[in-house]
C-alpha cells in the first residue's frame, strides 16, 4: 500500500507542490492542491486517508496487520510420527 498524495476529491495528486501550503509550484498546473495523504489496498479496496502523512503510515500497517490475522492457517503437509 503505497502512500501518495491526494487531492480533495480523493484523485492522485503526482505534481511538484510546496510542502507548507500544498499549493502546486507550477502556477500554470491544472492542480487543485495536494489536500492529504491516501494509500489504498490492493487486497481489498479499502483507502486509508490523512492531512498528514505522519498518520497515514501507522493506519496502513494497521489495516495491513488485519489482512495477515485473518488469513486461514496453513494445513500441516506431513503427519508427525
Amino acid at each position: 500500500m503505497p502512500v501518495t498524495g491526494v487531492h480533495a476529491d480523493g484523485t492522485a495528486c503526482t505534481h511538484q507542490v510546496n510542502q507548507r501550503t500544498g499549493r502546486p509550484k507550477d502556477s500554470n498546473s491544472d492542480c487543485p492542491g495536494r489536500t492529504g495523504y491516501g494509500a489504498t489496498c490492493s487486497a481489498c479496496g479499502e483507502t486509508v486517508t490523512n492531512y498528514l502523512k505522519l498518520l497515514v503510515t501507522p493506519e496502513v500497517t494497521k489495516h495491513l496487520r488485519q489482512h495477515t490475522s485473518t488469513a486461514p492457517q496453513a494445513e500441516p503437509t506431513g503427519e508427525a510420527k
